[in-house]
């Protein structure tokens, strides 16, 4: 960001708006002085000082409250800009509480209607090692990188969140399973494009997809679903899309059983 667009609380010569507020209250009042003396003059009062100082304090008191609600407003547009741009800028990646909250919203909407979602859970490959190679900080730098590298593909009914280390969740609504899985396959073709500073290695992800079936009784199956997907991308060897159902047998998680969010299989 240039420094002019940095700084919009500022008038075009620099000056604070509050300043500038003050010193045209003060002009007003300096011009109404000079026009209470010159038409004092002109018809001819003894002494015109004394109109003119009439005509300033007249002034005084009419532009004070307007100089003084100026002044107010332009401090608040100073304080207040840096915040406005702030929130203009949200970041790509929204929080999970209000991803659950759409996510549960389509997915409630897809059941009823049988209008396709999917879950995607991304993984950047080999996470572990690049937090040790290159730090914490520079790893998520990579997850903001890929979740930035990924929002503009996605529609606008479309969640994406945090989610597990070095993972990001994404929610497709009214999706089919194949363009769920081609939407996937972008995704991991895309992050192939982005390089790891500083040694410019290329970054891999493994997807897994989670297209909504009739035994996701509930979201969080759905997304446990996506989680075995991905474990099961993660055990080919990384950089690959897989699709739920998968043989979780093989790709054990930690935690107790999950069928209860399921429905029993006949």
């Amino acid at each position: 960001m240039s420094p002019a667009a940095a700084a919009p609380s500022r008038s075009r010569i620099g000056l604070p708006l509050g300043l500038l507020a003050l010193l045209l209250v003060a002009a007003s009042i300096v011009l109404a002085a000079g026009l209470g003396y010159v038409l004092a003059a002109a018809i001819g009062v003894r002494e015109p000082w004394v109109a003119a100082a009439a005509a300033a304090a007249g002034m005084t008191l009419a532009a004070a409250p307007i100089g003084a609600l100026l002044y107010g407003l332009a401090r608040a547009v100073e304080r207040g800009a840096p915040a406005c741009e702030a929130a203009a800028e949200p970041g790509p990646a929204m929080a999970p509480s209000r991803f659950m909250e759409l996510a549960e919203r389509e997915w409630a909407r897809a059941r009823r209607y049988g209008s396709g979602a999917a879950l995607l859970v991304v993984e950047i490959d080999r996470y572990a090692r690049l937090v040790e190679r290159h730090g914490r900080a520079a790893a998520e730098a990579m997850r903001t990188a890929l979740a930035r590298d990924i929002a503009p593909t996605l529609r606008a009914a479309d969640a994406m969140t945090e989610h597990g280390e070095g993972q990001l969740a994404v929610f497709l609504a009214h999706a089919d399973a194949l363009g769920s899985l081609d939407v996937a396959e972008r995704i991991r073709e895309r992050a192939e494009l982005l390089e790891i500073a500083p040694r410019g290695e290329t970054l891999r992800v493994s997807i897994g997809v989670a297209h909504l079936r009739a035994a996701h009784l509930h979201l969080q199956a759905l997304v446990e679903d996506a989680g075995d997907a991905v474990a099961a991308a993660r055990q080919a060897g990384g950089n690959c899309v897989r699709a739920a159902p998968v043989e979780v047998s093989r790709f054990p998680a930690p935690g107790p059983r999950r069928d209860d969010q399921r429905a029993p299989k006949r």
